[in-house]
């Protein structure tokens, strides 16, 4: 066994009992203490996603981004609070919608005055400054959502949870044991399709164990779990690949070396950003759970 391996045991089983712990008998305030922690990842993913654009040769303007994505994910949080105290009748996600379109827009105005030694590298860094917003800032925020803006706490939470972490565990242990047929993806060579596979099942998995766990969550049919386990094993196998291309394209295996065993915050936290919009919205069309 490896001392990567060791690691990302340790790491297993000792964060996910904390979290389930965290969740269950710490979720006063709407779970602040996790809105906490997202806030962080969010600042960190940010440091490190500059880092692999500078090694592209690639400016974005870190600060800047940081402060809009903590504002972002802050007025999420306090939003529920806001509507009832000035009785406003737009949801959660219309007004996640207009603060990121206004948030976007202020990125966009250091460009307006730029100097003409400048004029070079104004496109990609534009487009990199936006892209740090939308992958940090506005995907983040989507999990400040999950965990604070539905009316249940607990079932959200931990159904996106064992959808997630089950993908992952799953695709780690099935893809170590068994995986043989590697290579199959160019910007992630070893992952595995026995991998992809057991990812899949993590998913799927989680979701019917969600379906008897939480009862008083509005799944309706089973089928509808099932077909949100689906639904979610795509988005996070996509989001750890898109990591995995950006990574490959500033030519580093990990993002940082902050998580041992995994790397860094973006390669622990990929695919909650990424699939954590999907559940949201999937959630919200079909009714799972109310929101605050």
């Amino acid at each position: 066994m490896t001392r990567n391996t060791v690691q990302r045991l340790i790491i297993f089983f000792t964060g996910i009992p904390l979290f389930v712990l965290c969740v269950l008998y710490a979720s006063f305030a709407r779970n602040i203490l996790l809105v906490l922690l997202i806030l962080a990842v969010q600042y960190l993913s940010i440091r490190e996603l500059s880092t692999l654009f500078r090694d592209r040769g690639i400016t974005i303007r870190k600060n800047l981004i940081s402060s809009l994505s903590l504002a972002l994910g802050i007025m999420v949080y306090i939003y529920p609070w806001i509507r009832e105290y000035f009785q406003l009748s737009f949801s959660p996600t219309e007004f996640m919608f207009m603060i990121c379109t206004l948030f976007c827009l202020v990125i966009n105005v250091p460009f307006a005055f730029s100097r003409p030694e400048k004029f070079e590298s104004i496109i990609p860094e534009l487009a990199g400054s936006l892209y740090a917003f939308f992958y940090c800032g506005i995907l983040g925020s989507f999990i400040i959502y999950l965990i604070s803006c539905f009316g249940q706490l607990k079932a959200p939470v931990l159904t996106f949870a064992l959808m997630t972490f089950g993908n992952d565990s799953l695709a780690w242990l099935v893809g170590k044991t068994i995986g043989k047929k590697r290579g199959i993806v160019p910007v992630s060579p070893n992952k595995s399709l026995a991998g992809f596979i057991g990812g899949v099942l993590g998913s799927v998995i989680g979701g019917a164990l969600a379906f008897f766990l939480f009862p008083e969550a509005n799944f309706g049919s089973f089928r509808n779990i099932l077909i949100l386990g689906l639904v979610m094993a795509a988005t996070v196998i996509i989001g750890d690949l898109v990591e995995s291309a950006l990574k490959r394209s500033a030519g580093v295996k990990d993002s940082s070396a902050r998580v041992p065993g995994r790397g860094g915050i973006l390669d622990s936290f990929d695919s909650l950003l990424f699939s954590a919009p999907v559940f949201v919205f999937v959630s919200l069309i079909m009714g799972f759970f109310p929101t605050v």
